[in-house]
């Protein structure tokens, strides 16, 4: 079962960072809205130092204990959590992004019809 809250919580990221070009390629209203409402949530964990409701979840599957699963698992976790980077560049670099997307409703507006 961690097995695949880890796959869902990857699945989330690729949504955040792959989202934003898909958006504004397509331009659809519902997505990009979407999209930066999921972004605007996890940037605001982030500065408040709350941790992720996956990651809540994910450690109480777990029991507390160091993660001795599956080979995919594993690598899925190194991910995830970004290990090796200093915790207060990823939440910077979080805030970043998400001031990016905001900006992206003025240099490219929604459409006004869903396509």
């Amino acid at each position: 079962m961690v097995e695949l809250v880890l796959i869902f919580h990857f699945l989330v990221i690729v949504f955040v960072l792959v989202g934003f070009p898909i958006g504004l390629k397509y331009n659809l209203r519902r997505f990009r809205i979407f999209h930066a409402c999921v972004l605007v949530y996890i940037s605001t964990l982030m500065v408040m130092g709350k941790p992720c409701p996956i990651t809540i979840l994910e450690e109480s599957l777990r029991g507390g204990a160091v993660y001795q699963g599956s080979f995919i698992a594993t690598w899925l976790n190194r991910i995830i959590y970004l290990e090796g980077m200093d915790a207060g560049f990823v939440v910077y670099m979080a805030v970043a992004f998400t001031v990016l997307v905001a900006s992206s409703f003025f240099f490219k507006p929604l459409s006004r019809h869903e396509k």
